[in-house]
């Protein structure tokens, strides 16, 4: 989007053939454009990259201010990235979409956060806490962003998730990336499931679709009376699964009296 531009000329225009201007009594005292159902685009070259859709505002100069908010990123699949959000406050390169903005993705992805920065040079959303959700998943994190050009969110300052799988399992990491439906969390990552296991690994993988978790690197688990150390672990609705220098520790005596005579 590093070409891509609003022509404010065509907008106004359309505004004035096609809008429905709000009643504004006496003389302006400005040369802002107060107008009702705003509809702006950009371009890269020929092709559509995004739309705004607006309840009313103002266009100005210098930027816009407007209300009821609906923007849609077209991509070269034709699938659609949509925002939605009280208020948008945009200037030269730049755009602040505020109260309770939502952003959803056509394969049910949804997000939610109180306020997002549109860095149209870079083609990136950034925000503060946000919640992810999908059918089988929810995301929690302190920091957000979105990379337009390749539809790839992030998440830092420490992440949290609840995923309903197989299993429901708690997860907290210190960051995470989505990517084509897939979760991936790394750095200090724990995961805990409702059945008691407990694992330890540097990146763990997420798959809401196949319902599975993938854990790698320095995976460790841990059950009521074992530990399993492998450099990659696989749980899905077939069991677990061990490679890469798999080892093992177990009580016996335990495992001896949980088993009964």
């Amino acid at each position: 989007m590093s070409r891509a531009k609003i022509l404010l000329g065509l907008a106004v225009v359309a505004a004035v053939l096609s809008l429905v201007f709000l009643p504004r009594g006496g003389e302006p005292e400005d040369d802002a454009t107060t107008a009702r159902s705003i509809t702006l685009y950009g371009y890269d070259d020929q092709d559509p990259l995004w739309e705004i859709r607006a309840e009313d505002g103002r266009i100005e100069e210098d930027g816009q201010t407007l209300r009821g908010i609906a923007i849609d990123f077209h991509r070269a699949d034709g699938e659609r990235l949509r925002i939605r959000g009280d208020q948008l406050d945009r200037s030269e390169g730049s755009a602040r979409l505020s109260g309770a903005v939502r952003i959803e993705r056509t394969d049910d992805l949804q997000l939610e956060t109180d306020a997002l920065t549109w860095i149209e040079a870079d083609e990136r959303l950034e925000s503060g806490p946000i919640v992810l959700s999908t059918e089988t998943l929810r995301v929690t994190a302190a920091q957000f962003g979105y990379d337009l050009s390749d539809d790839v969110a992030s998440f830092g300052g420490g992440v949290d998730a609840h995923a309903d799988l197989d299993a429901t399992w708690t997860i907290r990491a210190d960051r995470a990336e989505e990517r084509d439906g897939i979760i991936t969390f790394d750095g200090d990552v724990t995961a805990d499931s409702a059945e008691g296991e407990s694992f330890r690994c540097r990146q763990l993988e997420v798959d809401p679709e196949a319902e599975s978790v993938r854990l790698v690197g320095d995976a460790e688990g841990e059950y009521a009376s074992a530990r399993l150390y492998a450099a990659l672990i696989r749980i899905d609705s077939d069991g677990l699964w061990a490679s890469g220098r798999v080892s093992a520790q177990m009580d016996l005596e335990e495992m001896g009296a949980s088993d009964g005579p």
